[in-house]
């Protein structure tokens, strides 16, 4: 019996590996053996009698090859499976914790609508991720405060690029100073509505099919201006700045979230969620009206915005959560 659960686990990991959208090397549980599909390319298939499809989990040692569910099974497992994510979201207000490393590469020739929805599916994990990162944070930070462990928020000065001096000095610094010290940093590690996030990674990465995206995992469209970070646009004279690429998915949307929480730009976007202060009131289409510097097109990048969030009703996945940790 033990025999007859791992041949059809080891078979389901295969059928899903080869599908591209959840792409080779996944599963953070023990692998019983390695996968050949052609001559150069490999996965890895780890699964055990625990396996439950709702709790997938990535392995981010791999990277996605080219394969592509167009090229071995067709399209409608792929669409099935992101309409299923999207009705469980329906029932219980959840979201799975699967998380891709990057965006399949046939995504584009799907119709228009099971694009969406697949992208949609691959989003929402990731950006509730990165949120649950963030508040986590928020969280320590607090307890750092109480404690006055000032170690630890010399730590957190420096991601959240507060001014060193004042995590060096606490100890000697007036309450009155500690006081304004942690208004400032509360105020940059925090969460953001993600409806407003869906609605930019949408128009940043054209759906999850542009060069960007597909080639850089760059969902959001952030510069760098050293080029050996990033990928350079094409169309333009010799441009001075790069679309930064990342690793994966992952690492993308947490340094969107991070840039969103410390860059000058976005200030008044930052003092706007302290006066909204629950998370659960935060709307997309409140923040956005921050954006405005976003973008070279200014306002008319808050209107995209906010037309991207009504279109697809975005604001329904604010409340949406991720489900608890696999024991």
């Amino acid at each position: 019996m033990r025999i007859k659960n791992y041949t059809f686990l080891t078979t389901i990991a295969f059928f899903l590996s080869l599908l591209g959208l959840i792409g080779p090397g996944f599963w953070n549980i023990k692998s019983p053996n390695l996968i050949k599909f052609n001559n150069n390319i490999f996965t890895r298939a780890s699964v055990d009698i625990r396996f439950n499809p709702n709790e997938l989990k990535l392995d981010n040692k791999f990277n996605n090859s080219k394969l592509t569910s167009k090229k071995f099974f067709g399209k409608e497992i792929a669409i099935a499976w992101s309409q299923n994510f999207l009705d469980q979201i329906k029932i219980n207000n959840k979201v799975s914790r699967v998380f891709f490393t990057q965006l399949p590469s046939d995504l584009n020739s799907y119709k228009v609508e099971n694009k969406k929805k697949i992208f949609v599916s691959i989003m929402l994990p990731l950006l509730l991720k990165g949120s649950e990162l963030v508040y986590n944070e928020r969280i320590n930070v607090i307890n750092y405060l109480n404690s006055k462990n000032f170690d630890k928020l010399s730590e957190f000065c420096v991601k959240y690029r507060v001014k060193k001096i004042k995590c060096e000095n606490l100890s000697l610094i007036q309450r009155q100073k500690f006081e304004a010290f942690k208004r400032i940093i509360l105020n940059r590690v925090n969460t953001f509505p993600v409806s407003m996030m869906l609605a930019q990674a949408i128009v940043e990465s054209g759906w999850g099919v542009s060069r960007f995206a597909q080639q850089g995992n760059a969902l959001f469209g952030q510069w760098t201006w050293n080029k050996k970070k990033g990928i350079s646009p094409k169309g333009r004279y010799n441009p001075d700045f790069a679309v930064m690429s990342f690793k994966n998915l992952q690492d993308s949307v947490n340094a969107y979230i991070l840039n969103l929480n410390t860059h000058p730009a976005y200030t008044k976007m930052r003092n706007y969620r302290k006066i909204i202060n629950d998370p659960k009131k935060f709307k997309g289409k409140k923040f956005s009206k921050y954006l405005d510097k976003y973008a070279e097109i200014g306002f008319k990048y808050v209107k995209k915005i906010n037309v991207m969030i009504d279109k697809n009703n975005l604001e329904k996945y604010n409340l949406i959560i991720l489900n608890e940790e696999k024991l």
